[in-house]
């Protein structure tokens, strides 16, 4: 339904600049678009963007548009911490989807990386300052070149075991 919405959405835009959102379950990407993009005129898809099937038929329709793509990706500085506020979510998911989508976003956005390069990736690591949930803020992780992104990308891959053993202190 939300990928429907999209490409109606698409066709309608008039602006330059379409955001696809990517990060694991609980990362922060809803809370960074209310901080960030909230005044963005422009079109954001707020999902975790988990593979690179979806994120190429989204990212090539946005370039048939003639728009710019744009992803804005989130990760946690603390995988324990987003594990914490995942499980204390109303809306319950298992255990394995947030491991999946924390190490499949990741694994997505590195091919992104290799395989677009009109798309501009910009990455972000969500970080409490205190202890309140308010006090989470975005700092801009930058490079000075796209090889550097793909180095650090790959460099922060995580395997769904990895994850697991992330959070279970194993």
């Amino acid at each position: 339904m939300a990928d429907k919405a999209f490409e109606q959405e698409l066709k309608k835009f008039e602006g330059d600049e379409v955001v696809l959102l990517s990060g694991g379950t609980a990362s922060g990407k809803t809370e960074f678009l209310s901080k960030h993009l909230c005044d963005f005129e422009g079109i954001v898809f707020d999902g975790t963007l988990p593979t690179l099937e979806g994120a190429k038929i989204k990212i090539k329709k946005i370039l048939k548009a003639e728009k710019k793509a744009v992803v804005c990706a989130i990760l946690p500085d603390n995988l324990e911490r987003a594990f914490g506020v995942f499980l204390n979510r109303e809306r319950q998911f298992s255990d394995d989807h947030f491991y999946r989508t924390h190490s499949q976003s990741r694994k997505a956005l590195l091919k992104i990386a290799e395989n677009f390069p009109e798309a501009e990736i910009r990455i972000y690591q969500s970080m409490y300052t205190s202890r309140h949930e308010a006090d989470l803020i975005f700092p801009a992780i930058t490079f000075k070149s796209r090889e550097e992104l793909i180095k650090f990308l790959k460099e922060n891959q995580l395997p769904e075991k990895e994850v697991i053993e992330i959070v279970n202190h194993q």
